[in-house]
């Protein structure tokens, strides 16, 4: 029955939830009942503008995958599946919905404890510390432990990681509130914490030490400034739609809507983020008061949510029209690489926004960045591939192991740790 609860509010999905979630969160924090609905409505909605703009910018470049997906046969032998099938793999273990209340319920005793200043409510994200989990479940079930002693190390191994998106939370919260524009806010997504932003503050570093490389700094804003209309953003994503259209032979149809397309996103994510923060910010607010008034003046809280609040960044979002051509022209260069990206291609909304905070919103240090990240990525996604088909199989999301898949999330820093050290042992 309690598998069934928790499984029950996972399928509902964060469209849902989340509405509900920030208003039993907001009348917690004494809200009035109809400003706590009002304003987890406002998130709902937001959130769901947000998906609904990312599906338009993925259907805008269906006719580029298309094109892409059909050279794409030789050499590749790796399915990817993508976070969804990752995902199930992670929720596929027998202790991993215990993962969620406890993890939760964790949380708010250690904001009391002073502990963390961040509260999660992003338990849709909670994928990525189950995944870590299944991996090392699966690591010491393959290497002759128990399935009690694997399980209930698995179930520590990702409670401990649902700890650390709180404390990673709130390692970047400055800078993140700073650029991004989101107070009172975090990021608890670990992907992006653990992984996609020690690459970018990496590359930003190593451009910074470049002779004369370091002098180039494109300003988005100073395109415009120069151009005129020319060099807005919605005009920009116009243009580049035009281009990768020359470039994938697109009829003029096919090329005006994916243009017209991909200029709507770029001009609808930031709305959609303002509309998603106006429900936001009373919470915080919220949430700040009702915590210094139990712990003291001096003391702050964030609110925990997935990385997509970064979406609406314009320099992200432009960044990751230009990183199309560049990501397939890796999956090509890179040796070993044996899967094709196109699954890829649907995230590289989020890689262009994450790194684009510690290139300070520079358009050229956002695109070495997310191209040091996407080399990264081609490089541990198909070291992983074992690793992951292997975990798939005996969650039985496959049921042939001679093909072998991989999908997003296996390339995170600590899965590949883990990946690493099992194939050391002999586990995978």
């Amino acid at each position: 029955m309690f598998t069934k609860a928790i499984q029950f509010i996972l399928d509902l999905g964060g469209n849902t939830m989340l509405p509900i979630m920030i208003t039993l969160l907001g009348l917690y924090f004494r809200m009035n009942f109809f400003d706590a609905l009002r304003n987890g409505l406002m998130i709902g909605i937001g959130f769901i503008g947000i998906n609904t703009v990312i599906g338009l910018l993925v259907t805008a470049f269906s006719p580029v995958t298309a094109y892409y997906s059909g050279l794409g046969g030789v050499g590749f032998t790796v399915i990817d599946i993508g976070w969804e099938g990752i995902s199930r793999v992670a929720w596929g273990t027998s202790f991993a919905l215990l993962v969620v209340p406890i993890g939760v319920v964790l949380n708010f005793l250690l904001v009391r404890m002073r502990f963390t200043k961040t509260l999660n409510v992003d338990i849709w994200n909670y994928y990525h510390p189950v995944l870590t989990a299944a991996i090392a479940f699966y690591m010491l079930v393959n290497l002759g432990v128990s399935t009690g002693i694997a399980t209930m190390i698995g179930t520590i191994v990702g409670v401990a990681f649902t700890v650390i998106a709180c404390k990673a939370g709130d390692f970047y919260a400055k800078d993140w509130q700073e650029y991004y524009g989101l107070p009172g806010t975090s990021c608890t997504t670990i992907d992006q914490t653990l992984t996609m932003w020690p690459i970018s503050w990496l590359s930003c570093k190593l451009v910074d030490l470049i002779p004369a490389v370091n002098k180039i700094n494109i300003d988005i804003n100073w395109v415009s400034e120069k151009f005129g209309a020319l060099g807005e953003s919605s005009i920009l994503a116009f243009i580049i739609g035009l281009f990768l259209s020359f470039i994938t032979k697109q009829d003029i149809g096919s090329a005006l809507t994916m243009s017209v397309g991909m200029a709507a996103a770029i001009v609808l994510m930031p709305r959609m983020v303002s509309m998603l923060m106006e429900g936001l910010a009373p919470i915080a607010n919220a949430a700040r008061a009702y915590m210094q008034k139990k712990l003291g003046d001096d003391y702050e809280i964030y609110i925990g949510m997935d990385e997509a609040l970064g979406l609406g960044d314009e320099v992200g979002i432009a960044v990751s029209l230009i990183m199309i051509p560049i990501t397939l022209a890796l999956a090509f260069i890179i040796p070993g690489v044996n899967f094709f990206p196109i699954g890829e291609l649907g995230s590289l909304i989020y890689v262009g926004a994450a790194n684009a905070m510690y290139a300070k919103g520079d358009v050229f240090r956002t695109i070495v960045g997310s191209t040091a990240f996407m080399a990264y990525t081609f490089v541990t996604k198909s070291f992983m591939a074992t690793v992951a088909t292997d975990l798939a199989y005996q969650a039985g999301v496959i049921t042939d192991i001679s093909q072998m898949i991989t999908g997003s999330s296996v390339d995170e820093i600590q899965c590949v740790i883990m990946g690493i050290i099992g194939k050391i042992l002999g586990a995978f």
